[in-house]
């Protein structure tokens, strides 16, 4: 029998509550657009929708896309076609495509994005707090230079640079990790005994304060969230054997190195 939008949702909203989002967030996650009693065909993962990704969506047959980020974070209340938003609605409705956004629900998530990325960066006795705001994921490395875990990371992340706070050689051992927005960790990085906080976007004024009590930084890109996609794909196969799931490979990250 033919799985139903509902049949997902109910799962993803029990795995990733909404409760457990940020509260700025929770107006805008959750099921977003479509219809809870239309089939599924098939589901692309994806870390935003835009028009491209909503094209991609149907040239491989799926009519759900779950996405990490928020499609209208910031509210609507005009829809014009002649913008990418509005065009980017107006192909979702018109193909009868539906939209799940999980964000921070899915950051402090068990097996989450935090989880995913400290698992992919070889971290050990990995902690962290499954509840709403606990953002920060830490664990260990074989003691190392920051310098040669920066490179690491780099190469891990499929990265063409990343940004450094701190003296190069600073002996690292413990480290932090925040995949998205992360300079409000930095304190509860230090009070932890983080050597290091990684993190995909750093404001100056925390890079100063992080600087100033000792802690040094790996600024990566919002981008890197993308890699829970890998972890988030092996567990839905599991629980949904006669859906498809296809993870995006448009990258949506308008930011690169030069």
């Amino acid at each position: 029998m033919a799985k139903k939008i509902l049949d997902l949702t109910n799962y993803l909203d029990d795995r990733f509550p909404i409760i457990n989002a940020s509260d700025f967030d929770q107006k805008c996650t959750g099921f977003i657009i479509g219809s809870k009693n239309n089939e599924i065909k098939k589901v692309l993962l994806a870390l935003d929708l835009t028009l491209e990704v909503a094209k991609q969506a149907k040239e491989v047959g799926a009519n759900f896309i779950i996405t990490h980020h928020p499609f209208l974070f910031n509210g609507l209340f005009k829809i014009n076609f002649d913008n990418e938003v509005g065009q980017t609605i107006k192909f979702m409705c018109e193909n009868n495509m539906n939209l799940y956004c999980v964000h921070t629900a899915l950051d402090v998530a068990r097996g989450g994005v935090n989880d995913a990325l400290a698992n992919k960066l070889n971290l050990c006795d990995i902690e962290g707090i499954e509840e709403k705001d606990n953002f920060l994921r830490t664990g260990y490395v074989p003691k190392t230079t920051l310098l040669d875990y920066a490179n690491f990371v780099k190469e891990r992340l499929e990265l063409g640079g990343v940004r450094l706070i701190g003296d190069k050689d600073t002996i690292i051992h413990k480290i932090g990790i925040v995949g998205g927005s992360g300079s409000n960790d930095i304190y509860e990085a230090k009070r932890r005994g983080c050597d290091c906080l990684i993190t995909g976007e750093v404001r100056l004024n925390r890079a100063i304060e992080a600087k100033q009590i000792g802690l040094a930084m790996i600024e990566v890109n919002h981008g890197v969230e993308r890699f829970v996609f890998d972890d988030l794909k092996k567990e839905l196969d599991d629980k949904f054997v006669d859906i498809d799931f296809i993870v995006s490979d448009i990258n949506t990250d308008p930011l690169y190195f030069v």
